[in-house]
């Protein structure tokens, strides 16, 4: 059952692929037809001007991510640092409103899954 899953991810996932790829196969082609009939290049020139465009754009996008990066460092460690300091207040409130009986079960599952761990670890 899983096989089968995971055969039928694949599939869509390789089906994805093929359907970006024929899509830019599409816009270069629909780009080198442009340039052939506007500036009369042969098929050659009309893919080294295409490349030579893409390279320059990503080059320029490159450029741009190079420069942004720390900002968006900054704010996803900000929003990190929120996001663990909210969920460890949240264990807090949960722990403190725990009656004894239930602190003393949760510790004593923890202690025997770690010794359970250690003991599965020197086998």
């Amino acid at each position: 059952m899983f096989d089968t899953l995971l055969d039928g991810l694949i599939g869509v996932f390789d089906l994805a692929i093929e359907l970006i790829h024929l899509g830019l196969d599409v816009i270069e082609y629909s780009i080198e037809l442009i340039l052939e009939y506007t500036i009369h290049t042969g098929h050659q020139e009309s893919e080294i001007i295409i490349i030579n465009s893409a390279l320059i754009i990503m080059l320029y996008m490159l450029y741009r991510a190079f420069f942004a990066a720390p900002g968006i460092c900054r704010r996803l460690i900000r929003k990190y640092k929120a996001a663990r300091l909210l969920r460890k207040r949240r264990r807090a409130s949960q722990w403190k409103s725990m009656l004894l009986a239930s602190k003393i079960k949760l510790i004593s599952a923890y202690i025997f899954g770690v010794f359970c761990l250690l003991f599965l670890v020197t086998l």
